[in-house]
């Protein structure tokens, strides 16, 4: 194999082509750019790597509209339990004594039987 026989002065990224293979100068060293040949198949894909770590929580967001007030119930709800009794109030005025329409003294009490005839006299 003979030796590559490269520029002596070459500026960064310029490109030299020798034998099917391209270099290309870093400005340090001369890396090969491509290679002339056959290109094999792709091999199969490698595993999963591990999961990582979880994030931080972001803040929450703000608060939603308030929704529509539903419908008015026609239905009646059940009666609550009867309250405790309150107190006995105060006695009222005393009202007026009743007149005696037969003459005899208030508060007697008569025996035996009244007949009353169409003269309106007392037997």
């Amino acid at each position: 194999m003979a030796a590559i026989d490269f520029p002596n002065t070459p500026s960064v990224n310029q490109q030299f082509t020798v034998g099917g293979t391209t270099w290309y100068w870093t400005g340090s060293v001369w890396r090969i750019l491509t290679a002339s040949g056959i290109q094999g198949v792709i091999g199969p894909t490698g595993p999963t790597g591990s999961i990582g770590n979880t994030g931080p929580t972001g803040p929450t967001g703000s608060t939603g509209p308030t929704g529509s007030t539903g419908p008015t119930s026609t239905v009646a709800g059940p009666t609550g339990p009867t309250g405790p009794t309150g107190p006995i109030g105060d006695s009222g005025p005393t009202g007026p004594e009743s007149a005696n329409l037969d003459g005899g003294m208030a508060n007697t009490v008569y025996g035996g039987s009244i007949t009353i005839t169409a003269g309106g006299a007392n037997s």
